[in-house]
């Protein structure tokens, strides 16, 4: 629920269980204390939303910058309310922390959204004051590249997978990592299949133990989480090449 839209049906369903738990004759719940579903959807992603949009602390907001922050996402812009301004791929080849990290050290709010630097049918961007020349230059051509620029209030923004701008699902983030050219050629898709399914695993688990239990795994403990999810897992390979590719992969894996 913190980090997928759930469907119509869903909600109902998790309403009908727990109206049923807090039963008082009626179709809602007493005394307000049982929220509808959708609203706590609605809430949880938000908040699943500000901490994508913060500077990468945990391991899951470091995996996920690292896969999505440097173009592998792209963002047709509407309101601008759910877009990074410097972080994601909105305008240009970059995000524009890319383009203009210059001009990024003198921004004391960098995680503002698009819409925050949209004020009034002006581009507003708040920064320290005495920029150095090479950060003046940089806001000279951001100004520049935004003058055309104007978002659209009633619009959502649509983010993509990709150049095609894919939507954005669980199966077209599969894909990409799919063609990701870190498998040799001997690599069967059975193999293949095995490596990505065992990081997206333990990068969820790590990124789960951060939420529900407060405990912070580190980038050696989600690494060695994954080889022995492999090791263990090769045991079920029924082709020897198959085994001999995990445990090979698994020593490259393996910085220690």
């Amino acid at each position: 629920m913190c980090s997928t839209l759930l469907h119509k049906g869903t909600i109902e369903a998790i309403d009908a269980r727990r109206r049923a738990f807090i039963w008082t004759g009626d179709i809602t719940c007493s005394g307000g204390q049982c929220k509808a579903a959708w609203e706590l959807n609605k809430g949880l992603l938000s908040k699943f939303v500000d901490k994508l949009l913060q500077a990468p602390t945990t391991n899951w907001q470091k995996w996920f910058h690292l896969m999505y922050g440097d173009g592998c996402t792209k963002v047709h812009l509407g309101s601008g309310q759910f877009t990074s301004f410097w972080f994601d791929h909105w305008i240009g080849p970059q995000p524009l922390a890319d383009l203009f990290p210059a001009l990024l050290s003198f921004c004391p709010r960098p995680n503002i959204t698009v819409a925050h630097a949209y004020l009034k049918d002006q581009w507003i961007i708040h920064l320290h004051p005495r920029l150095t020349s090479v950060a003046s230059s940089q806001l000279s051509a951001i100004l520049l590249a935004l003058a055309n620029v104007a978002l659209l209030p009633h619009v959502p923004d649509r983010r993509g997978i990709g150049v095609d701008l894919q939507p954005f699902s669980s199966r077209g983030f599969y894909l990409e990592l799919w063609d990701l050219p870190y498998f040799s050629d001997e690599a069967s898709p059975r193999t293949r299949s095995t490596i990505i399914t065992a990081v997206l695993w333990n990068v969820w688990k790590a990124r789960n133990s951060v939420v529900f239990s407060s405990l912070f795994l580190t980038a050696a403990d989600t690494r060695l989480a994954i080889l022995q999810d492999l090791r263990l897992w090769s045991i079920r390979m029924r082709s020897p090449s198959d085994k001999a590719y995990l445990h090979e992969w698994c020593s490259t894996f393996d910085v220690n």
